[in-house]
């Protein structure tokens, strides 16, 4: 199962060479995972993940954030008093806390570029610890059916970097000759 943007950039069938039917795909914007609620409301990526885990007992679930995400960019934006729409707003701002804690460490020395990118990695670690608040997830992850992980697309580079949740880093995934 893959969770990623609904940008038409960042295809997860393009990008782990995937014939049709062999990933469950869920699409959002900026690939965010909401934590769980037991609210009476729509919960569309909520219920693809329950679908997806007690239905087709998927084996594996991957957070794919990408590069010059415009739902990222929206949340900053948020941050900086634009807009970004009566939707999309309250949807990015699921980020806020994280948002806000990166420009709290930041001494002044993140460029546009790099905050971003900064945000996109953790987008993907806040997607994945949200993954961890659905009991169904917790219970598969804990009698060894479910492994989760996190990977980001580098849509300038072409590039894959796979999440080393040990050490907290993206690294690049080599190509395979």
């Amino acid at each position: 199962m893959v969770v990623a943007c609904a940008d038409s950039r960042v295809d997860p069938a393009t990008i782990f060479a995937a014939s049709p039917g062999e990933l469950f795909v869920v699409r959002n914007v900026a690939a965010l995972i909401p934590p769980f609620e037991p609210s009476s409301g729509y919960h569309g990526t909520s219920a693809a993940l329950e679908y997806g885990v007690s239905e087709l007992r998927v084996r594996d679930i991957v957070v794919l954030g990408h590069g010059l995400c415009g739902g990222i960019a929206a949340s900053i934006g948020g941050m900086e008093g634009q807009t970004p729409g009566q939707f999309i707003g309250p949807w990015v701002d699921l980020l806020s806390p994280v948002r806000d804690e990166m420009l709290a460490d930041d001494d002044g020395s993140l460029t546009p570029e790099r905050r971003q990118r900064l945000l996109e990695w953790m987008a993907v670690l806040f997607s994945i610890k949200n993954l961890r608040s659905f009991s169904f997830i917790t219970d598969a992850v804990a009698e060894g059916s479910l492994r989760l992980h996190g990977a980001w697309f580098s849509i300038a580079d072409g590039e894959l970097y796979w999440l080393n949740e040990g050490r907290g880093t993206f690294e690049l995934v080599e190509p395979s000759a």
